[in-house]
C-alpha cells in the first residue's frame, strides 16, 4: 500500500504516540489507520485490535478497506455502538467519526479500552466546549492534524453555486409557528427558555422554510433533472421531502435509516457503479459514507453547524481517476432572517474549504 507523504507522516507520528488524528475528508484516513494497525501487528503479532464506526454501512466500508489494505479480517474486530460491543480487552481501539465520542454510549465503550486509542475525524470540534474537552480527554489529550494545504492536489476543485430561489412570503408563517410551538411546550419542557426558543425556531425553519418552500425545492429538483449526466447526492432534512424528490427525479433513490440494511447497501453499490445517478439522503449521510464519485452535491438540508456543513460538503471533494472537480449547490435562504443567518455561516465554511464561488 503506497501512502502519500502526508499520510506517511501521520503514520510515523502514530508509531511514537497515540491520540486524535484530524484530517480533511478525502485524505485517506482509513489508509492511515490500516497502516498503523499493520505496523503494530508486524511487531506485536499477538496484539488485538478494535474498530468502532457509527453505522453498519461504515463498518462494512471499513472491513472492505482493511481487506484491500492487506489487513487480515481476523485481527480487527469492526463494530458499531448499536451492536453488542466489548473492546475492554483490546490492545488498540480505532474510533472513526471521533466527534461522536462524547455521547454516553460511545464514551462508555471508549473508556472501557485501556489500550492505545486512535480517533479519526475531519471535523472533531463542535460548538460545545465541554464536549470538545471530553473528546480530547478520551484520546489522551494528543492531536495530530493534517491540514488541507498538506494534501496539495489530492482533493477535487469544488465550484459553489448559490441559489436565491425562495418563497419570500413564509416569514410570518414561520414566526407564528415558532410562537405556537414555544407556548405549547414551555409549560412542560424543563430547559432554558432561550434554548427552547432556538429549538422551536429551527424546527419551524425546516418544516416551513425548507420543506414547504416550493420555489426552493423546485429549483433543487429541476437542477438535478437538468444534470442527470452527473453523479448527484442530494441532502434533505425530512424523509417526506425526500419522497417528493424521489418521485420527480428519474433514476433516483431515497436512502434513510428506516430502509433495510440490505437495500441501503444495494443502493450505495448501484450509485458507486454509476447505475444509479441520483441519491437522496437524510442525515444518514453525515457519518462517513464513502461515495467518492459524487460530482454534484445539492445541499437542501440547510442548517448553521460548521461541523456538519464541512462534513457534508466534503462528500464532493474526493478526487478520483475520473473526477477532478465537483459542483455544490446551496441556498441564500432569505425567506427568514434566521435562514439567511444560517446560510451565511455555511458560506464561511465553503470559503474555509477553498470552494470556488460562481
Amino acid at each position: 500500500m503506497n501512502l502519500r507523504e502526508y499520510q506517511q507522516k501521520a503514520v510515523e507520528w502514530a508509531k511514537k504516540s497515540y491520540g486524535l488524528i484530524v484530517a480533511p475528508a478525502g485524505s485517506g484516513k482509513t489508509w492511515i489507520a490500516a497502516s498503523i494497525i499493520k505496523h503494530y501487528h508486524e511487531f506485536y503479532p499477538d496484539m488485538s485490535f478494535g474498530w468502532m464506526a457509527p453505522t453498519r454501512e461504515t463498518c462494512q466500508q471499513a472491513r472492505t478497506s482493511l481487506r484491500v489494505a492487506g489487513v487480515p479480517d481476523e485481527i480487527v474486530d469492526v463494530r458499531c455502538p448499536h451492536e453488542s460491543v466489548d473492546f475492554s480487552k483490546k490492545d488498540m481501539l480505532i474510533v472513526d467519526e471521533a466527534k461522536l465520542s462524547p455521547a454516553a454510549g460511545w464514551r462508555r465503550i471508549i473508556e472501557s479500552c485501556n489500550g492505545l486509542r486512535y480517533g479519526f475525524d475531519a471535523t472533531p470540534w463542535g460548538d460545545d466546549p465541554d464536549r470538545n474537552t471530553v473528546t480530547r480527554t478520551l484520546f489522551h489529550n494528543r492531536t495530530y492534524e493534517i491540514k488541507r494545504s498538506d494534501i496539495g492536489d489530492s482533493l477535487a476543485d469544488a465550484y459553489l453555486e448559490i441559489s436565491h430561489a425562495t418563497d419570500l412570503n413564509l416569514q410570518q408563517k414561520i414566526d407564528d409557528n415558532i410562537d405556537r410551538l414555544f407556548n405549547t411546550r414551555v409549560k412542560y419542557m424543563r430547559i432554558r427558555e432561550d434554548e427552547l426558543k432556538r429549538m422551536c425556531a429551527w424546527e419551524s425553519i425546516v418544516d416551513i422554510g425548507i420543506c414547504q418552500n416550493r420555489e426552493r425545492n423546485n429549483y433543487a429538483i429541476n437542477y438535478a433533472v437538468e444534470h442527470l449526466d452527473m453523479q448527484t447526492l442530494i441532502l434533505i432534512p425530512r424523509i417526506t421531502l425526500g419522497e417528493e424528490y424521489e418521485k420527480r427525479i428519474p433514476n433516483s433513490r431515497l436512502v434513510h435509516s428506516k430502509i433495510g440494511k440490505k437495500d441501503r447497501r444495494a443502493y450505495m453499490e448501484e450509485f458507486k457503479a454509476g447505475n444509479l445517478r441520483t441519491m437522496i439522503a437524510t442525515s444518514l449521510a453525515d457519518e462517513g459514507l464513502d461515495l467518492p464519485n459524487v460530482e454534484l452535491l445539492i445541499m437542501v438540508s440547510g442548517g448553521r453547524s460548521s461541523q456538519k456543513t464541512i462534513q457534508r460538503a466534503s462528500r464532493a471533494l474526493r478526487k478520483t481517476e475520473t473526477k477532478n472537480c465537483a459542483t455544490i449547490v446551496d441556498f441564500s435562504d432569505k425567506f427568514h432572517p434566521i435562514g439567511a443567518f444560517h446560510a451565511k455561516k455555511r458560506m464561511t465554511c465553503y470559503r474555509e474549504l477553498g470552494c470556488i464561488f460562481q
